[in-house]
């Protein structure tokens, strides 16, 4: 792990051996038996990093917007320790309104240190599911003990409440995947996010019609897709500001999908027939919106693949769902994202 001077200082302050540390820094350290974490040019032993002492408790209203800086200090941190080219996330207002609706409806946890939540752990419990909505530590203070402790409350929550099955959405960070599959969520499928302007065809597929999605039909179709339904998702996306719409084939309700902002997800349908005339009809009701479509397809959909690159969308990134056992019909499905899937 990278960190910089000032970052050290900052969380090392007045801890003796730092002091000469990085008063020291402009020389160089010699080889050692220590394991060394990278300091600019320089290093410090891992043996020296402190164990955070921290406080575990449930989280409260007001701790949701300290717990979105969490989300995106530590994504900005993930990013330049990958050298991924930097993306802002999801806007604050949007995550705070996400982190409301998991507070509400799911498991939140946070880690006090010294006051300050320095850590946050959530997941949403649907049926059997347990699903983690969000696991992030402040940059510095990772690798200090406090996240391990924070992940397993929340898994713990879940048994409580009668989840049995367990997985997440994993960015590519080695050591978050480490933990996840240490707890037992072990590799599932990539996910695949396109994006791009799609070649579609000018006119909708013959017998297929669009309309305003029902959410008992949604609630119907995730049952045949997911195993689950989940009312309190579908009233949390439309009153959020995306669009539903439910696809009828023949009079048959077939599936359904929503659209926000270009984004294509959560999509459902009941049948793999289905499959490409849906994802047509989505993607045109995105270009009439004139943004840029963004679909995230599980490796398991091939079908959906397939209609992503036949369309000329582009491959701009993965991430990989683990979990404890497989579930639903993840070929019939697009996720809406890492926050609830």
């Amino acid at each position: 792990m990278l960190f910089r001077l000032e970052s050290i200082a900052k969380i090392y302050q007045g801890i003796g051996i730092y002091k000469d540390i990085i008063a020291h820094a402009a020389l160089p350290v010699k080889n050692s038996r220590y394991n060394w974490h990278i300091l600019s040019n320089y290093q410090i032993p891992m043996a020296h990093l402190p164990h955070c002492e921290a406080h575990i408790r449930p989280a409260q209203p007001a701790d949701m917007p300290a717990c979105v800086e969490v989300y995106h200090q530590s994504l900005s941190d993930m990013q330049a320790r990958h050298n991924f080219p930097p993306s802002p996330g999801q806007p604050p207002g949007e995550m705070l309104a996400l982190y409301q609706h998991i507070l509400e409806t799911g498991i939140f946890y946070v880690s006090e240190v010294d006051g300050q939540i320095a850590g946050m752990a959530c997941a949403i419990l649907r049926g059997s599911w347990w699903f983690l909505s969000g696991f992030w530590v402040r940059p510095g203070m990772q690798r200090s003990g406090l996240g391990g402790p924070l992940l397993r409350r929340v898994w713990q929550a879940g048994e409580q409440a009668g989840a049995s099955q367990f997985f997440v959405w994993s960015s590519v960070d080695l050591p978050a995947m480490a933990t996840y599959l240490k707890l037992g969520m072990l590799p599932g499928y990539q996910i695949l996010t396109f994006e791009g302007k799609a070649l579609l065809p000018p006119e909708p597929p013959a017998g297929y019609a669009l309309g305003l999605l029902e959410i008992d039909f949604a609630s119907r179709a995730d049952e045949h897709t997911l195993d689950v339904q989940r009312q309190v998702d579908h009233e949390f996306w439309s009153q959020t500001g995306a669009n539903g719409w439910q696809v009828r084939h023949q009079d048959e309700l077939i599936g359904y999908f929503y659209l926000a902002g270009g984004l294509i997800g959560p999509a459902a349908w009941l049948d793999p027939v289905h499959a490409t005339p849906l994802l047509t009809l989505a993607c045109q009701a995105a270009a009439l919106q004139g943004t840029s479509i963004r679909m995230r397809i599980p490796g398991v959909n091939h079908a959906a693949l397939r209609f992503a690159l036949g369309t000329g969308l582009q491959l701009i990134g993965y991430s990989h769902l683990l979990l404890t056992a497989p579930f639903g019909r993840l070929e019939h499905y697009l996720p809406s994202g890492p926050g609830l899937f």
